[in-house]
């Protein structure tokens, strides 16, 4: 009876055994296979391109389609062999997470398959409106961005921003971002988007994350690298959207963002609070006119005023401006500013606390005569 039973576990074991032996080998097939295919394709199309005739073709790719449709679309475009190889090969490297859909895209078919790959996750430049354009200024906040989203008619802003805090987005700088109220503030990167036809939130989401994914270059992941080593402090890309933020809503004029900059980066190694008002309008969903003592008091992790450090997450969507003044701030040693101009919303800058004290005197008398001068002898 013993060895009946030992006999069967045997023979489980050794199927199971000839089972992943068998997975395994199909795998390494289809790998080879797709190897093979892609390889072949380029030398065809390296050896013979002056003598092939390229047929251009516009291909639309439906709103949420998945792989397999779009890999079904372009083959019926005579633009892949198979679309079985072709979506085997989108899992492999990941292209598949990333296709962007509701949008036409220009192909011929002389291209590779990787090359459709790339294109089929990037937003065509020049693309025009068949439905429905936005405009995202700079420096707002996601309900903000929500309310004018829902303007266009096809959605609420509740559903919109239930989908940013509840939609499944893959985009690769998000890995990082850590889970927190709010999660994507500061990576809808402002600009003008065209939208398909009757589109859902998700289809402008997806094209914001996409422009910031654009604009979020190798150089300046590598500037972020090089500041943490001149400023002392591990930054990442989320604490560079944070500073961004706050430049964004603080500095009106764009030459003074990189001195706001310098404050924030200044306040953070001195171990003093930032003391950013915008913060505080951010945590009370206030007016800044109609803030409170109180409101400065109020526990919150974006309170710069009793607390530390940079706030949880950015407090708006920052400009492409706001985010080259948070990686090359001004070289000076400001830790204070005041408005100089009630008109302009400029600001007098300084490093010593009695000429910011005096100079917000005379700001709240009216008084601004020589702050300019004296912001320029700091």
């Amino acid at each position: 009876m013993l060895r009946k039973m030992l006999n069967v576990v045997n023979y489980i074991f050794g199927s199971l055994f000839n089972l992943a032996l068998a997975i395994t080998l199909v795998v390494v097939a289809y790998s080879v296979t797709i190897w093979a295919f892609e390889y072949g394709q380029t030398i065809l199309v390296s050896g013979e391109e002056e003598y092939q005739e390229l047929e251009y073709v516009t291909v639309e790719i439906p709103e949420d389609a998945d792989g397999m449709e779009i890999a079904r679309i372009l083959r019926e475009y005579g633009l892949i062999g198979n679309e079985w190889l072709f979506l085997l090969n989108a899992r492999f490297n990941g292209s598949i997470n990333h296709f962007l859909t509701g949008i036409s895209f220009e192909l011929n078919t002389g291209m590779s398959e990787s090359t459709i790959m790339h294109i089929l996750q990037r937003i065509p430049e020049g693309l025009q409106a068949d439905g429905t354009r936005i405009v995202i200024r700079e420096g707002l906040a996601n309900w903000q961005i929500a309310d004018l989203a829902a303007t266009l008619g096809h959605f609420t802003a509740e559903e919109f921003l239930y989908e940013l805090e509840e939609g499944v987005f893959t985009n690769s700088f998000l890995r990082d971002i850590e889970e927190r109220p709010n999660r994507l503030e500061g990576f809808l990167f402002p600009d003008t988007y065209y939208l398909p036809q009757n589109p859902t939130p998700h289809a402008l989401i997806i094209r914001m994350l996409a422009r910031f994914d654009d604009i979020l270059t190798g150089e300046m992941l590598m500037r972020i690298d090089e500041l943490s080593e001149i400023m002392g402090m591990e930054l990442t890309i989320e604490d560079i959207v944070t500073i961004a933020s706050i430049v964004e809503r603080e500095a009106v004029l764009q030459s003074e963002r990189p001195m706001v900059a310098a404050i924030i980066y200044n306040r953070l190694a001195a171990g003093m609070p930032l003391e950013m008002i915008t913060t505080i309008v951010y945590a009370t969903n206030t007016r800044q006119d109609m803030l409170t003592p109180a409101d400065f008091q109020i526990n919150s992790p974006y309170n710069t005023f009793n607390r530390q450090g940079l706030p949880i997450g950015p407090i708006s969507n920052p400009g492409l401006n706001a985010i080259n003044a948070a990686l090359y701030p001004a070289d000076a040693d400001y830790l204070f500013k005041v408005i100089n101009d009630p008109e302009t919303l400029s600001h007098y800058f300084t490093a010593n606390r009695d000429a910011y004290l005096a100079a917000q005197e005379r700001y709240r008398f009216g008084d601004n005569e020589n702050v300019e001068d004296e912001n320029e002898d700091d």
